[in-house]
Parts: structure tokens; C-alpha cells; sequence
């Protein structure tokens, strides 16, 4: 029967030199693979914090084993072989190596270590590479050929334990190199070609890495004709079926030597282009990719839904509302009110005005209030954002109002992470109410530096003032003077009469006068006080609106909006490398 056609292109030179080609192909996948390992290197950077550590580890694993083999002898390649207890892999080793350096047998397995060929003609400082990469492969039986093995003069060969042996110390050394060499030769028999244990836990989970994959049949020496083909048809519709596309199986008799300069072919076709550690190690990263994919549940994640700068308008009036911006602004305006009392009130009875409370003061937010904090953080209170860290007496938000932001929070959290799988969109939503039930310092602090215009008045209050004072010095004038008119009628007996406006006499004029036009002039400067005070209102009110938005922003929208932007990264990252 005809050999199965081989997979790979290109000749397989036996040189110890490389070729313009292979070097050209080595240096740029080299390239390739490091901007594949700083993604994936970012992958993980993203996924701290984001994501469960464990559904990253096999890309932690990845990126740590990719920085140690790259150190460790660069240009020396690693093939193992590997099968199941009876496949013969030690009678193949000898059958590459051309001489017998491993013990064989039929029924029991004979590898209890892995063994180590290395290559005949190897330098001193090539060995001295070679010894360390296998030490940190923890091989420690080493056999050097003595002539070339015809698979690469910088190519080890490794016989490992059986993958399905009794002992848990076989299997636990034949698995962890499968996650470290360079080239698989999976080893299979007549019998045991389907076995489960090496489809399903090996195989099948390597699909990834069919590049450096070699599936060789041994032992086809047992068959007829017509039962290697569907043997061999078989496992090579398996091998499909389990994503090793363009891996066709070698059929190998170790015995008869049958297929062996075939199988050292398809070796040295990998290990030759100078690239294979490249190529496992690209392969490596699609799996560490693939496996994060599935531990995130990313199939079933359609994005999350990122708006930067959108507006949240239940979530805006809930802040607005936790933060007093209702309850400060009309504080504000019943604060100018008095003031304007106190400034264009009538005078005889402005002077009571300084028995009310100012309500700003009250919640600690006077005009006075600020310098004094500034004053205080000067010498031993922490800052913020390089202004004082003022506090204010604004009564703590009620549970209606605490509970409208957390929900509205929630819920915004919620919508926006709705594309993410469930645990990750859980646990965005979950950090998102944590910034959300610690707003309330954040928002305390938003409100006393917010600019309550209670530095500044209007500047008709000035003139009003003016008016109100001439108006009280014309009636205390005119007062006076029907004062000394009555002292001299009195006392001196002597009639002297006012001059008169009509029948009226001035100083009576001056008198009611003075105090009528002051008492309206008060009214009419309370009635536009009190239009200001509401303009005042409005203006602080969307101040104190602006300031909590900013802290609903920079607190909770900002960091969740970060987090949904990792995620965003993350998902673009691992789907690239996969």
C-alpha cells in the first residue's frame, strides 16, 4: 500500500548550518510569537482583577514556560514520543536512533523515566545549552548517539513513560513534559489506535498544536493488507475529527523498520525550519487562549453595551438627591433672602434679622465656612484634588434616597454589562454597588466646594441700602425737628411755626414721609430679593447637580466604564489569539 502523503512542505535538511530561508522563517515567526506573547501577556495584565485567577492560569502557565524555553538553548529541539503502555516507544527510539539505547517489551512498560538522545557531533557549548534546557525539562538519563540520527543536528529525542501506565508518577512526568517539548510524536498501535485514554485526555486537547504533531501507527507489521488501510483510514478520519487538520498518520514497523525513514523525514521537516520550540510555543498561546475563551464562557457573551459620556438620567437625579442638592440649593435661597433682609430691609426693624440662623451655616456651609477648613487642612486635615477637604453638616441621605442611588447604580451597572458572560457581568456589577454605597463622603465633599455665590451680592443691594439709609436720615431729620418745634412751644413759650408743604408742615413730611418711602423701598427690595433668590436657587442647584454627576462619574460610570473597556480589550485579545 501506498505511504500516506505527507503534510508539511519544504526538504529536510540534516545540516547543522541554517539556510537564508529557514533563518529569514525562524526570524520572522520569532517576531511573530513575541507580539502573540504580548498579547497574551496583556490578556492577562486585563484579566487581574477582572476575572477569576484560575480562568487565567493557563495563560500564566503559558507566558512563564515561553520566557524560560526562549532563554534556554534557542536553537535545539525537543521531540518526545509518546503512547500508550504496549505502543512501542522505546523500540521506536532505537529503530530513529539506529542503535539500541532504550529497553523494549511487548506487555509491560520498560520507561519508568524519561530518557534523553541527544545528538551525535554536538558542541561543547551547543551540550552545554542542551543540558540546560533538559534540566529544566527535569531529564536526567541522557544517552549521546553516536552517529546522526537523520532527524536534525540540533534535535533531541526523548523517550517518556507510558501516558496510561498503574504508576501516578508515570503519568504525572509523561504530562507535564507534553506541556514543554517542542515536537509530539504520538506513538500509537493496531490496537489500541481509538484508546480514550490518549484521544480524549491528549490528543484531542492538543488539537492546537497539529504543527508540531506526528501521529505514527506502529507495529503495522501485524497487519494485512486490507486491515492497515482501515486502520490507518480510521485513525486518520479520528485525527480530523479532533481538529488535527493536515496531520496524516505514519504507518511504522520499529521491528521490520518499515516507515522509519518516513517518520525520521516528517520529524526533521519541523525540526529543520529552526522554528519548532516557535511553533509549539505559538501553538501554546492559541491554547492558553482558547482554554481562558472557555473558562469565561465567551461564547454566550455579546459585548457589553459601552457609551463613554452617555448620560444617566435616573442615576444623575438619584445622586442629585443623595447629595442634598435640593435641600442645599434652597438653603441657598432662603440664606440670600436674610441677607437681603439684613442688607435692604427697613431699617428699624433689619436689626431682628440678626436673630435667624442663617440656614447655610446651619449645614456648615456659610461663607465663613470654607476659609476656616482651609485654614484647618493647612495644618493637619488631608486634601483633595488640592483644596481643602471641607465637611459639611448636610443630613445624612435617608434610606428612600440611599436606595434610589444603589438601584439606580445597580441598574446601570446591569444594562451596561448585560453582554457579559453571567459570572463576569456579575462580578462588574457587584464592584460597581461597592463604589456606589461609598458615594456619600464623595458627594458631601462635591457639595462644599461647590461655588454657593454666597461671597458676592447684587450690586443694586448697595444703592437699595443707600436709599434706605437717606430715606432714615430724612425722617430722623424731620423727627428732630418736630422734636425742637415742640421743645420751644413748651418750654419757651414761643410759636414758631414750620413751613409748610400745603397744610402739611415739612418736618411731618420728612418724618412720614421718610418712613413710609423706607418701608416701601424694604418691600419692593424683598419682592426682587426674593426673584434673585430663586434665580440663585436655580443656578446652585445645577451646580450641585454638575458636582454630583462629576462624582457619579469619576466614582462609579468612570471605573465601571474602565472595567467594561478591559473587557472589551480582553475579549479581543483572546479571540485574536485563538
Amino acid at each position: 500500500m501506498s505511504r500516506a502523503r505527507l503534510s508539511h512542505r519544504g526538504t529536510a535538511p540534516t545540516a547543522s548550518f541554517e539556510t537564508t530561508t529557514a533563518r529569514r522563517a525562524r526570524v520572522a515567526a520569532g517576531h511573530d510569537l513575541d507580539a502573540r506573547l504580548a498579547d497574551l501577556e496583556r490578556a492577562v495584565e486585563l484579566g487581574e482583577g477582572l476575572v477569576s485567577p484560575e480562568a487565567m492560569a493557563p495563560a500564566r502557565a503559558v507566558l512563564e514556560s515561553a520566557d524560560q524555553r526562549r532563554r534556554l538553548a534557542p536553537g535545539v529541539v525537543v521531540v518526545a514520543l509518546l503512547g500508550v503502555t504496549g505502543s512501542g516507544k522505546s523500540s521506536l527510539l532505537n529503530a530513529l536512533a539506529g542503535t539500541r539505547i532504550a529497553r523494549a517489551a511487548v506487555t509491560r512498560p520498560t520507561t519508568t523515566r524519561p530518557l534523553a538522545a541527544l545528538p551525535a557531533g554536538i558542541g561543547p557549548s551547543a551540550a552545554g545549552r542542551t543540558s540546560a534546557l533538559l534540566d529544566w525539562l527535569d531529564v536526567d538519563e541522557r544517552v549521546q548517539l553516536t552517529a546522526d540520527a537523520g532527524i536534525g543536528a540540533a534535535t533531541v529525542l526523548l523517550d517518556l513513560p507510558d501516558i496510561d501506565s498503574d504508576e501516578d508518577s508515570h503519568r504525572r512526568i509523561a504530562t507535564r513534559l507534553v506541556e514543554r517539548v517542542d515536537v509530539l510524536v504520538w506513538v500509537l498501535d493496531p490496537e489500541k489506535y481509538a484508546d480514550a485514554v490518549i484521544h480524549d485526555d491528549f490528543i484531542a486537547p492538543m488539537a492546537a498544536h497539529a504543527g508540531v504533531t506526528v501521529v505514527a501507527l506502529n507495529q503495522v507489521d501485524r497487519l494485512d493488507d486490507a486491515s492497515r488501510a482501515a486502520v490507518m483510514g480510521d485513525l486518520g478520519r479520528l485525527l480530523a475529527a479532533e481538529g488535527l487538520i493536515g496531520v496524516s498518520p505514519v504507518a511504522v514497523s520499529a521491528r521490520t523498520g518499515e516507515g522509519i525513514q518516513e517518520l525520521r523525514e516528517r520529524i526533521g521537516r519541523i525540526a529543520a525550519t529552526a522554528r519548532a520550540a516557535e511553533d509549539r510555543l505559538a501553538a501554546d498561546v492559541r491554547s492558553a487562549a482558547e482554554s481562558a475563551w472557555r473558562n469565561l464562557d465567551l461564547d454566550h457573551a455579546s459585548g457589553a453595551r459601552l457609551v463613554a459620556g452617555a448620560h444617566e438620567p435616573a442615576l444623575s437625579e438619584a445622586a442629585a438627591l443623595a447629595a442634598g442638592a435640593d435641600v442645599v440649593a434652597e438653603a441657598v435661597a432662603d440664606s440670600m433672602r436674610l441677607r437681603a433682609t439684613a442688607k435692604v430691609g427697613w431699617v428699624p426693624v433689619r436689626w431682628l434679622a440678626r436673630f435667624r440662623r442663617d440656614p447655610l451655616r446651619a449645614l456648615h456651609l456659610g461663607a465663613d465656612i470654607l476659609p476656616t477648613a482651609r485654614r484647618r487642612s493647612d495644618s493637619d486635615e488631608p486634601q483633595s484634588a488640592g483644596r481643602p477637604v471641607a465637611r459639611t453638616s448636610l443630613p445624612q441621605a435617608g434610606p428612600a434616597a440611599d436606595g434610589a442611588l444603589r438601584t439606580a447604580a445597580h441598574t446601570t451597572a446591569a444594562r451596561l454589562a448585560s453582554g457579559l458572560p453571567g459570572e463576569a457581568g456579575a462580578d462588574v456589577v457587584a464592584r460597581s454597588d461597592g463604589r456606589a454605597s461609598a458615594l456619600a463622603p464623595a458627594l458631601d465633599r462635591a457639595v462644599a466646594h461647590v461655588d454657593l455665590e454666597q461671597m458676592r451680592s447684587p450690586t443694586w443691594w448697595n444703592a437699595a441700602a443707600w436709599v434706605q439709609w437717606l430715606l432714615m436720615l430724612t425722617a430722623v431729620v424731620g423727627g428732630a425737628w418736630l422734636a425742637v418745634l415742640h421743645v420751644v412751644r413748651q418750654y419757651l413759650l414761643i410759636m414758631v411755626e414750620p413751613p409748610r408743604w400745603g397744610l402739611v408742615p415739612w418736618p411731618t413730611v420728612a418724618l412720614v414721609g421718610g418712613l413710609a418711602l423706607g418701608a416701601l423701598c424694604a418691600a419692593a427690595g424683598t419682592a426682587l430679593a426674593r426673584v434673585g433668590a430663586r434665580r440663585c436657587r436655580q443656578r446652585v442647584e445645577d451646580r450641585l447637580r454638575r458636582a454630583a454627576d462629576a462624582v457619579v462619574e469619576h466614582e462609579v460610570l468612570g471605573p465601571l466604564r474602565a472595567d467594561l473597556e478591559r473587557w472589551d480589550e480582553l475579549v479581543a485579545l483572546l479571540s485574536g489569539l485563538r
